[in-house]
């Protein structure tokens, strides 16, 4: 193999293969970066280099990762790992101790799980717990007792929501009976939804999460390219629907110089809107307060449209009047009610097009201001141009 750098979590955006490197490259640089990204990683690899890989993977680490790769992305099974110090609850404090001194000092775990004879979860032991009784203590009499359980199958990101806030470092897993099959950590819960919130910037503008500073020339093109394609075919609707006015243009020709005025305003409008709506999604399900979103978002857009409308309207109507314009007032009324109607409409859309594109069982952040930009151009442009239209051309 040719010589090339160590791969560390400063450098592997670089890269698109990663099976180019030994596994001991591999096992240090998945053990620096957060679990859920390299699970990712590992899924993208061929079966063959995954099943070569983790054999060859420290035991603690490949037990690990093999049992995360059982469960779907995006569940608490996915981020889970076996629970090393699992005690039943009949077993006493110096028991405890023996099984301790058992496990790998490499394996990272809080909690003793303490079980059953049905291996289901009664408890969790508290390490301080063991110096504060005598060794003959009984475990089910000095643990403690209802701790939080989690299900395999449940969304990791409800669950940040369900434990954010409660500084318990690990849970216990379960299946449907209660009985153990797994301990999550709650920095692995936290890292997803990090890593969520920092990808919410690319991901609503079309960019991958997975695109880096490092990234090569060749993968951003690839991962940007055809979400720009997209976004150059909504462009083409906004410049169709502004051609479909051009004798209204032509005559008026001051009416172009408020085009981008209305298109920028409206846009900032539906930008701030989508952004309340994408992180209060973020932090749980948003569908009980929609209706009440969507009411306050019109009144924003009322008082933000009279407000920006009006400083518009006389820029318009001086124009208009230097230009000797026999419809100033017209075209000043027009501009106000243009600017109004597409502030109302963009802060609609920014609030709609997240639970909309949710509801269809896409990503709620995936693009959503290339949809929005679309909206509020053809919206703002088209109301100007047809009042325009109306009122002044055929009147």
């Amino acid at each position: 193999m040719t010589s090339i750098e160590t791969l560390s979590k400063d450098n592997y955006q670089k890269y698109e293969d990663f099976s180019v490197f030994p596994t001991d490259q591999l096992v240090s640089f998945f053990i620096s970066i957060p679990k859920i990204k390299t699970l990712n990683i590992l899924r993208g690899f061929e079966q063959d280099f995954i099943l070569n890989f983790l054999d060859d993977c420290p035991d603690h680490l490949s037990e690990q990762w093999k049992m995360s790769l059982k469960f779907k992305p995006g569940s608490v099974g996915e981020l889970m790992h076996p629970s090393p110090l699992v005690l039943n609850e009949n077993k006493t404090i110096e028991d405890a101790i023996i099984e301790l001194k058992k496990i790998h000092k490499d394996k990272y775990f809080t909690y003793g799980i303490i079980v059953d004879d049905a291996n289901v979860v009664t408890g969790v032991l508290v390490f301080k717990d063991v110096f504060y009784h005598e060794p003959n203590a009984v475990l089910k009499n000095v643990c403690l007792k209802n701790p939080i359980l989690l299900k395999a199958d449940d969304d990791v990101l409800e669950t940040f929501i369900k434990v954010a806030g409660k500084q318990i470092p690990e849970f216990p897993v379960v299946d449907d009976e209660g009985k153990l099959i797994g301990t999550l950590r709650g920095s692995h819960v936290n890292d997803v939804h990090g890593l969520q919130i920092s990808a919410q910037s690319s991901i609503m503008v079309g960019a991958s999460p997975e695109e880096g500073l490092d990234s090569s020339v060749a993968k951003c093109v690839k991962l940007r390219g055809p979400w720009l394609l997209v976004n150059l075919v909504t462009a083409f609707v906004a410049g169709a629907v502004v051609g479909a006015f051009q004798d209204t243009i032509d005559q008026i020709v001051l009416l172009a110089m408020f085009l981008p005025i209305l298109a920028g305003q409206s846009g900032n409008t539906g930008a701030q809107s989508l952004a309340v709506l994408i992180r209060e999604m973020t932090l749980g399900d948003v569908s009980a307060k929609i209706t009440k979103q969507l009411v306050k978002e019109s009144l924003l857009g009322v008082v933000h449209g009279l407000v920006t409308g009006a400083i518009c309207a006389v820029v318009m109507y001086m124009l208009a009047t230097q230009q000797n314009n026999p419809h100033a007032m017209t075209l000043a009324i027009i501009i106000l009610v243009s600017m109004v109607a597409s502030c109302i409409v963009s802060g609609l859309m920014g609030a709609f097009v997240p639970v909309f594109l949710k509801r269809c069982g896409a990503d709620p952040a995936a693009a959503s201001s290339i949809f929005l930009t679309t909206g509020t151009d053809v919206v703002s442009m088209g109301v100007m141009l047809f009042l325009a239209t109306k009122f002044i051309i055929n009147a």
